[in-house]
């Protein structure tokens, strides 16, 4: 191998792996649409509220709160609704989770949240932004 070619293979290697990894996010940084919150919200009128009331304050994030949607994503597609599990598709377990990011105070945002476990696993559920708003210090 000619030696320029292996004086680039490391930033070659480098620039591969950055772009293979995607930074965290979190659910403060409006992993879902408002529509699609709507959706999960009248997914719930039709499926869940018969059995419980939506998943929202206190017992809820400290359940849920640093964990990765992903688990949330599982959890749902194989537990809910109690009365018949695993029958929700995927699309209506991503609007149901945007349903229920909106009910514990997570804004919203200009894309839908994806209903993929893979991807799902990369958005951990937290009030606090990944990455701060300005250059200023986080208070």
């Amino acid at each position: 191998m000619p030696l320029r070619l292996l004086a680039l293979l490391p930033l070659g290697v480098a620039t591969a792996i950055a772009a293979t990894q995607q930074a965290p996010r979190t659910t403060a940084d409006g992993v879902y649409t408002p529509q699609q919150a709507d959706a999960g919200k009248d997914l719930w009128v039709m499926r869940c509220q018969s059995c419980h009331q939506p998943h929202n304050g206190p017992n809820f994030k400290a359940k849920w709160m640093g964990r990765d949607l992903g688990q949330l994503f599982e959890y749902t597609m194989n537990e809910m609704p109690k009365s018949d599990p695993g029958s929700l598709s995927e699309d209506e377990v991503a609007s149901a989770i945007a349903f229920l990011m909106r009910a514990n105070g997570m804004p919203a945002g200009a894309t839908a949240l994806p209903a993929d476990q893979a991807a799902l696993a990369r958005i951990r559920f937290d009030s606090v932004r990944s990455a701060p708003t300005s250059t200023g210090p986080r208070r």
